[in-house]
């Protein structure tokens, strides 16, 4: 999201942009999988579960209009969620923009004027880079001596294991969703209950406590989906007999638990964003993003440099 809000103000300004995506899909942690169950397709909202209510998170939607829906989740509470899945919101946002997907980022070194970016399909030049990766995948990319990358260590991001699970459509419900900071699944939502969802199964999504995805993120995973399940199951008092699918997302660097309290880091031509500059929230990250895109702009204005630039 840091991306493309940096690539969408720098392209609204007539700067040549390219975004570089190692993902099927643009969007990172606002992500939807889907899932094939005897002949029917599923989704499941397995990263960021909404939009919280604020105004930079209603500005964001307003700009995403038309991938947007009101999830209604009780006691007349609402939220703003992706339709008819999270990952609709981020393309929607970046439609218009030059995407490489699918395409990793190995190395940022700087040449001479420019930067040359190794990528696993090949190498690229550009005047301004923007990094938007977690604050841990910094080192791999621009050097563990890199100035950005000592700047970034306070950072502290931490891993989330996600479960994704479908049962029976007529499993009872006992809630649309659960918080509990307390219990080893800290939040349990019923993803079909949001607009643009399937009904054919009662489908959920459960994400574990920090600490607990800390100490089992390298664990079997067959082994970690399946104690998961015995604790949704717990949670909403259903049979695992009921259970007919059932996924495991481990995000290494899902959460943030600590960010720097500023905007960006930067260097001469090089800026790194995202969420763990601001905060743990989808405009936290938006919010990084457009302040890089303006600090280019002002490079522009104050050097010669090529109109051009690269987010990654």
């Amino acid at each position: 999201m840091s991306g493309i809000a940096c690539a969408r103000a720098l392209q609204t300004a007539g700067v040549s942009v390219r975004l570089i995506d190692k993902g099927r899909g643009i969007g990172g942690r606002v992500a939807t999988r889907r899932a094939d169950v005897a002949g029917e397709s599923i989704t499941f909202d397995h990263g960021t579960q909404y939009l919280d209510q604020s105004e930079d998170a209603e500005s964001i939607a307003k700009l995403g209009r038309g991938a947007v829906d009101v999830w209604q989740i009780g006691d007349r509470t609402h939220r703003v969620v992706g339709v008819p899945g999270m990952a609709a919101l981020p393309k929607a946002l970046a439609h218009g923009l030059d995407v490489a997907l699918n395409t990793r980022v190995t190395t940022v070194v700087e040449r001479g004027a420019h930067w040359q970016i190794e990528t696993d399909a090949g190498k690229m030049t550009a005047s301004h880079v923007v990094v938007t990766v977690p604050a841990p995948q910094l080192a791999p990319i621009l050097g563990e001596t890199h100035t950005i990358v000592q700047q970034s260590a306070s950072a502290v991001m931490r891993p989330c294991l996600t479960l994704m699970a479908a049962f029976d459509r007529d499993t009872p419900a006992p809630f649309v969703t659960r918080r509990d900071a307390n219990a080893v699944l800290t939040w349990i939502a019923q993803n079909n209950t949001k607009p643009g969802r399937s009904n054919a199964y009662s489908t959920w999504v459960a994400q574990a406590h920090p600490d607990w995805s800390e100490a089992h993120i390298d664990a079997d995973r067959s082994e970690i989906k399946m104690r998961m399940v015995d604790l949704l199951c717990s949670a909403l008092s259903v049979a695992p007999s009921k259970l007919r699918h059932a996924g495991l997302q481990g995000w290494r660097y899902g959460l943030v638990e600590t960010h720097l309290g500023k905007p960006f880091l930067s260097e001469g031509t090089l800026w790194a964003g995202g969420d763990w500059c601001c905060g743990p929230k989808i405009q936290d990250a938006w919010r990084s993003g457009s302040a890089i895109a303006a600090s280019i702009l002002h490079s522009f204005r104050t050097s010669a440099y090529p109109r051009s630039a690269t987010a990654n």
